[in-house]
């Protein structure tokens, strides 16, 4: 993406090892003890060349990956990414410096420590942190040192992967947007949302499509995780009609998914973000586009931009009926693992059945744990929208 910076792997010049050590033969043992290897990144569908070692009890490694040259002044988010094979220590040590202090004899360093444990990430851009850096400072501001020392016995693996600098302000240049899934060129391209409503009730998106089952609704499959898009008529108005990309990004799946019928879901590297606490940033998200029927447009891997059409709505697996585009936004990684993922279908059956007891501590206290997963991983999409056109 325009305007990320990336130190991707060990030849790139930002990335540099240093060894300290006194000792040449030690030295060179510890140069052995390097491990070498390739991961795919599904996020972004790309592989890089990652390095591991082991943990020390003794600091004598630190790799330092330099923030690329022409980065502006700017709160950046800084992110690591974190493979899933040999990355199992619990406590990774990461330095970010933010500032430089020239007050002093010798000028010094200010930076912030983050601890990260790897052994729970699986091939995912962790952040470290939300910084203001100014380059002009000196070539040490965004600079991201890591370090193998940590007092896990036996000793642990810790990944050296790619990092990147996410910039959480507008570029020159640069404007990001998304649009509606659905409806002609000119009302995609029109101002959202419209602020109408269909049958008194349900809020239209884009021209005649209105959203039937908002964001957080409780209903047959607990609570929504997003909108079903509808054109108004019979059941079937809609089935066949084109559905298309929000906004660029990279395809993480396409196909197949149980009882989703078809399904895409798409990576883009960044959006904003207003979190459940009220909170706003800039930050990578997830589309999901669910009930496509069999002609999907895109496949694994391939870079879509706004407005591609990636596939026609159909129907869910096994249904004769009820034809609509499921739309939904992830804010975390976990539809980069699981595309298919929904809340727990066994306690929101278990609960349709005992909905004589709703009013039960028991039943209440399951129904939010349901509620809290959406919530602590999908985005009200209307509102997304609403914040990104």
């Amino acid at each position: 993406m325009t305007g990320v910076y990336y130190v991707i792997g060990p030849e790139d010049r930002n990335f540099v090892i240093t060894y300290h050590a006194e000792d040449s033969t030690r030295i060179e043992y510890l140069k052995s003890q390097w491990r070498r290897f390739r991961c795919y990144d599904p996020a972004l569908a790309q592989t890089y060349e990652i390095l591991s070692r082991p943990t020390n009890p003794n600091l004598e490694v630190t790799v330092d990956r330099y923030l690329p040259a022409g980065a502006p002044a700017g709160p950046y988010r800084v992110e690591v990414f974190v493979p899933a094979k040999h990355a199992t220590s619990k406590r990774v040590i990461f330095t970010i410096t933010h500032h430089i202090n020239y007050s002093t004899a010798a000028a010094q360093e200010e930076y912030s420590y983050v601890m990260v444990d790897m052994s729970e990430l699986s091939d995912v851009w962790h952040p470290l942190g939300e910084f203001y850096l100014d380059p002009a400072l000196g070539r040490e501001i965004g600079k991201v040192r890591q370090y193998d020392l940590s007092l896990e016995e036996p000793p642990a693996e810790a990944a050296y992967g790619p990092v990147r600098w996410l910039p959480l302000f507008p570029l020159p240049g640069t404007r990001i947007r998304f649009d509606a899934p659905v409806g002609t060129p000119e009302e995609r391209e029109a101002p959202f949302p419209t602020g109408r409503v269909m049958f008194g009730k349900f809020p239209i998106w884009v021209g005649k499509w209105y959203d039937a089952n908002p964001f957080l609704s409780w209903y047959t499959y607990g609570y929504h995780t997003g909108a079903d898009l509808n054109l108004p008529g019979n059941s079937e108005a809609d089935r066949g009609k084109e559905v298309y990309s929000i906004g660029d990004g990279t395809v993480t799946f396409a196909g197949r998914a149980g009882s989703w019928g078809n399904l895409v879901v798409i990576a883009h590297p960044e959006a904003k973000v207003t979190l459940p606490d009220g909170t706003q940033r800039r930050q990578p998200i997830f589309s999901r586009y669910g009930h496509l029927d069999k002609r999907v447009l895109v496949r694994l891997g391939q870079r879509v931009k706004r407005g591609q059409p990636i596939g026609y709505i159909g129907l869910a697996a096994n249904a004769l009926t009820g034809s609509h585009l499921h739309f939904d936004i992830c804010y975390t990684n976990l539809l980069a693992k699981r595309p298919a993922h929904w809340p727990n279908l066994d306690v929101i059956r278990a609960l349709h059945w005992y909905s004589a007891r709703r009013e039960s501590r028991a039943y209440i206290n399951a129904q939010l744990r349901i509620r809290q997963e959406v919530v602590d991983n999908y985005l009200d999409p209307f509102t997304f929208l609403k914040e990104n056109h």
